[in-house]
């Protein structure tokens, strides 16, 4: 789901005036309530939810920015919108700077994965100090709804590429030790030598530790994770997934490793090992 399809112009205000952390969670409660999608929720209801989550961890970003939310049970769909007040207020925020953009996600409680995309896509969206000062700068919810919309509808314009040479480049994730073990002599070839392993750590490991999101995450997260990363000629591309197959089985059946690979269009140098 993409932000752009559930952020609502109905949903977005400017320049309110509030005081305080309660006041402007009433303020969210009260302008969300009017979506249908929470028409058997009561105002009370939803402000209790907002501060709740708030009371978990605070949800401010830092530079003036923090994102209020919630998951319901028995809602369909999601509640977005943006608002601004027209002075920064303490909101908790771990940089100690006073927040007034005040963008917020209301789902569904069965639709986890989905929060977090929407919730994701508002602070990546944030995080940029322009798309910060253009925001501020709105003074209606037209121009508002509009800044935001532009800004996430515009696609860089990417130049073409000419190919290279006929390499690829194989990632294969790895969350079992013994399969890890056995994938790496598959590397041991002499013409495969140039692989490199990353200990790698699962987004959710992080995330679980940023306020944001926290209590998304209350099971023993995985902890093995590693990700070999090769540069193999294309004639030998085949031959190396076979083997890798042959030793941790068919890979459409497997949940512990994963195989990608890509055409690489320039390779420049190479390493000694």
């Amino acid at each position: 789901m993409a932000l752009i399809d559930v952020l609502k112009k109905s949903n977005i205000q400017v320049n309110l005036s509030v005081k305080n952390e309660k006041q402007i969670i009433h303020e969210i409660a009260k302008l969300a309530s009017q979506n249908q999608v929470l028409k058997d929720v009561s105002l009370i209801s939803l402000e209790t939810a907002l501060l709740e989550r708030e009371n978990l961890a605070s949800t401010a970003l830092g530079n003036g920015v923090a994102v209020p939310h919630c998951r319901l049970p028995g809602i369909t769909s999601f509640v977005v919108g943006i608002v601004t007040s027209k002075k920064s207020i303490n909101f908790n925020a771990t940089d100690n700077e006073k927040v007034d953009i005040f963008p917020f996600v209301i789902g569904p409680d069965k639709d986890p994965k989905e929060h977090l995309k929407v919730l994701s896509g508002m602070a990546r969206l944030l995080r940029n100090p322009e798309t910060r000062s253009k925001i501020r700068k709105a003074d209606s919810s037209d121009q508002l709804f509009s800044i935001v919309t532009n800004l996430l509808t515009d696609k860089p314009i990417t130049p073409e590429i000419p190919l290279g040479p006929s390499m690829r480049m194989l990632h294969i994730f790895i969350r079992n030790e013994d399969l890890f073990n056995d994938i790496l002599q598959v590397f041991a070839s002499e013409d495969l030598t140039g692989a490199m392993v990353l200990e790698a750590h699962e987004s959710t490991e992080y995330m679980s530790n940023m306020p944001i999101f926290a209590g998304f995450w209350n099971s023993d997260l995985n902890t093995f994770n590693r990700i070999i990363i090769a540069v193999v000629k294309d004639s030998l591309l085949n031959q190396t997934v076979r083997n890798i197959e042959y030793v941790c089985g068919d890979l459409q059946k497997q949940t512990d490793v994963m195989v990608t690979v890509t055409d690489l269009h320039h390779a420049f140098g190479s390493l000694d090992f």
